[in-house]
């Protein structure tokens, strides 16, 4: 047979006080709380990384937009001032200076006229000997209304070809 504990004499088991309990109590709903704040706060910091990788997208759009569009305004701007150069010096009134300039026995074979910061010219010039070119020549200096005038390199036989520059100015009067 077996031997049945005595209760009278085993102690029995002691329950914590009320202060104890309750100090557990609020330690677990502390760090209850602490875990969620934490939670909390990891996840406004995820929000947050997303915002800030949205906005640097964002601006890296933007930035590439406005790349683009200051490459338009420049090209605008060069092809306004191009088209202002052409409307005060149209090509039929670059045509008619150097046919007033020109001698009889001297004529254009070629002109190509560049409307950039300043318009120049580029004119592959015929003469039939030496003395028409070098009044062509003369003429184109003194009569007409280019600057900057630059004669390509020549052969004096006969008929003379060559290529001159000019940068077109103004009338002068």
């Amino acid at each position: 047979m077996r031997e049945q504990p005595d209760f009278s004499t085993t102690p029995r088991p002691r329950r914590p006080p009320a202060r104890e309990l309750l100090a557990v109590v609020l330690g677990v709903l502390v760090l209850l709380l602490a875990i969620g704040s934490a939670s909390a706060t990891r996840r406004e910091a995820g929000a947050a990384r997303e915002r800030l990788a949205a906005v640097r997208r964002e601006i890296g759009s933007l930035k590439a937009r406005l790349r683009a569009m200051d490459a338009r305004t420049t090209q605008g701007g060069e092809l306004l001032s191009r088209a202002a150069a052409a409307s005060e010096a149209p090509p039929e009134r670059i045509v008619a200076a150097i046919a007033r300039a020109l001698p009889n026995d001297a004529r254009v074979e070629r002109l190509t006229i560049s409307y950039s910061d300043a318009i120049s010219l580029k004119m592959q010039l015929v003469a039939r000997d030496a003395a028409a070119w070098d009044r062509a020549l003369a003429r184109l200096v003194q009569a007409g209304p280019f600057d900057e005038v630059v004669p390509g390199p020549e052969r004096r036989e006969g008929e003379i070809r060559t290529t001159v520059s000019a940068r077109w100015a103004e009338e002068r009067r």
